[in-house]
């Protein structure tokens, strides 16, 4: 199979991964059917990515009406998986990072054609964990987006010990068809290339906090000024080069030594979460939500990433 022959593509589970990640097919050009057990989540899913559609309309990224494209989406319970799911080549999981529900779940999906590729969003388990038990592991693959799934460019591919080369390629094709960057992760590992770094980032930066050097506030102005900017025309390999690599490494044996080595989560975030303070979700965490609404919020964020997403396009 290659990725041209991919027309339906099914999403399991319609939450706020799913939902960018189905918009993301269906922008794409693919018809998608999307999968919840619940009913309002479905109905959530539906109205979001309208509303997602209609900003990238007015920021130009849109050459197809709002309405065309959603029309390329199809929403059903999940009790008609089986029955609606057939005719779908590629299949993206998107349920909670829970390891037995989704073997539960992949063990359902291993009835699926042989040649229809099984992919997980998941951030944290290997694909080898998922796919124990399973008779057909070699079409299974790890397709880990970013949120927003529907903004963020970068896709990571990772296989499991039995994942076939031909679903590698087949998948990688597939994510530059819909305009993602997808990057290969060479070795089975937890938390994979991004969420390794952005936790080691900011290990340091509750340690920076704790100790009384930086509030958060400043922590946060002091990334989105300086590195943060950077990062999108300039990786931290490159940077290395053009800061020189002597005056690097001279910096690594001093900095290295003193650096945050906790193998335990912030104390401050334990002691919030204690209090019911888990951020946006519940109107207060490291800053106070509290006086605008979810979508308000998040409406924001999506404005400004668009304007960055324009830009990384042009480079």
């Amino acid at each position: 199979m290659k990725a041209g022959d991919i027309k339906k593509v099914a999403v399991i589970g319609a939450g706020v991964m799913g939902e960018g990640i189905a918009q993301n097919f269906a922008q794409g050009g693919l018809s998608v059917r999307v999968f919840d057990q619940n009913t309002d989540i479905l109905t959530r899913c539906f109205n979001q990515v309208g509303a997602n559609l209609r900003l990238f309309a007015e920021f130009g990224l849109l050459p197809k009406e709002p309405s065309l494209i959603l029309s390329r989406m199809e929403f059903h319970l999940a009790r008609e998986l089986e029955k609606k799911i057939k005719d779908c080549a590629f299949v993206v999981e998107s349920i909670p990072e829970v390891l037995p529900q989704k073997r539960e779940l992949f063990a359902r999906l291993d009835s699926c054609h042989q040649d229809v590729i099984l992919s997980s969003n998941t951030s944290s388990f290997t694909m080898s964990a998922i796919a124990e038990g399973m008779r057909t592991p070699g079409r299974v693959i790890g397709l880990h987006y970013f949120m927003p799934a529907h903004i963020v460019p970068l896709v990571e591919i990772h296989r499991g010990k039995n994942t076939a080369d031909e679903v590698v390629e087949v998948t990688r094709q597939l994510m530059v068809k819909v305009g993602k960057k997808p990057v290969l992760v060479g070795k089975e590992v937890p938390g994979l290339i991004v969420n390794r770094i952005q936790t080691a980032m900011m290990r340091e930066a509750n340690y920076l906090v704790e100790q009384g050097v930086v509030t958060p506030e400043d922590f946060d102005m002091a990334a989105r000024a300086s590195y943060g900017f950077r990062l999108a025309s300039l990786g931290p390999f490159a940077q290395l080069d053009i800061n020189g690599l002597d005056t690097v490494m001279r910096g690594n044996e001093q900095i290295y030594k003193v650096l945050s080595n906790t193998t335990e989560p912030s104390p401050a975030i334990v002691e919030k979460v204690k209090r019911g303070e888990l951020g946006l979700k519940s109107g207060q965490g490291y800053y106070d939500y509290r006086g605008k609404s979810k979508e308000q919020i998040i409406e924001e964020r999506d404005r400004n990433l668009l304007k960055q997403l324009i830009l990384f396009n042009q480079l």
